[in-house]
């Protein structure tokens, strides 16, 4: 369950995270130019995000999805 956690905070589309290098590769260059900029601003705003309770609302429901599609495949009862 943490390892899910994980994964799922590191693909979130902020530039320091993995999810925001994926991003800025899939962006037009000069927009990924801009978004790759923020990166210095990254860790404050993962921070921003945790301590006011907006990073849990955005993860939550990605998490629930993906336990949900582990439970299907593996057919687990929960």
């Amino acid at each position: 369950l943490v390892n899910l956690a994980l994964m799922v905070l590191n693909l979130f589309p902020l530039p320091p995270l993995d999810g925001g290098r994926i991003a800025v590769s899939l962006l037009p260059p000069k927009a990924a130019w801009r978004f790759a900029q923020l990166e210095r601003f990254g860790f404050p705003i993962l921070l921003l995000l945790l301590f006011t309770g907006i990073l849990g609302k955005l993860l939550m429901p990605v998490m629930g999805l993906v336990m949900g599609m582990i439970y299907f495949i593996f057919n687990f009862s929960a």
